[in-house]
This record gives C-alpha cells, sequence and structure tokens, in this order.
C-alpha cells in the first residue's frame, strides 16, 4: 500500500512536466495561430485550420516544407464539425 500511495503523489509532478513541456514546445511553432502545429516528415504532413484561418494554415504549410528545400501541395482537406479541420499536404 505504501508504494501506491507514492504513484499517486508523483503523478501530478508528471503532468505539470508535460504540461510545460507542451508549452515550451508550442512556442517554438511559430506565429502562425491555429496552423502552428504541423505535424509531418520532409514527404508532408497535415495541418489543422480554423473557419477564416485557411491562409495561415497554407502559410505553415509552405514554411514546413520550405525546411527541405521543397513547396507544399495541399492532397487534402477534411472539415470538421466545429467549424474549420484539418489540411493533409506533400512536400514536393
Amino acid at each position: 500500500m505504501r508504494e501506491q500511495s507514492v504513484v499517486r503523489r508523483s503523478q501530478p509532478w508528471r503532468t505539470a512536466l508535460a504540461l510545460a513541456g507542451m508549452v515550451a514546445l508550442t512556442g517554438c511553432a511559430g506565429s502562425s495561430g491555429s496552423a502552428g502545429s504541423v505535424t509531418g516528415n520532409e514527404q508532408g504532413g497535415k495541418v489543422p485550420y480554423a473557419e477564416g484561418g485557411i491562409q495561415s494554415a497554407m502559410d505553415a504549410t509552405q514554411a514546413h516544407c520550405r525546411q527541405f528545400g521543397k513547396k507544399g501541395q495541399i492532397i487534402q482537406m477534411t472539415p470538421s464539425a466545429e467549424g474549420g479541420g484539418v489540411i493533409a499536404f506533400q512536400c514536393r
């Protein structure tokens, strides 16, 4: 029983550390608004977009591909019920 109470006490620290890490990584994503969370690699990826924020998502896509000396090309847009959605892209 004693081991369980030690584990429970350490979990809030783990959660706080994980949240601090996510905040730090968000700052590295750039100032492209909600489109700052590009996920992908040199072949392509995905970026979320909000209603009215498609240009911001496109800019984030181009910036991502530019890191690899390529240009981004949109291959799919998937809308969400809340407005906005996800853009899938390839780096060519």
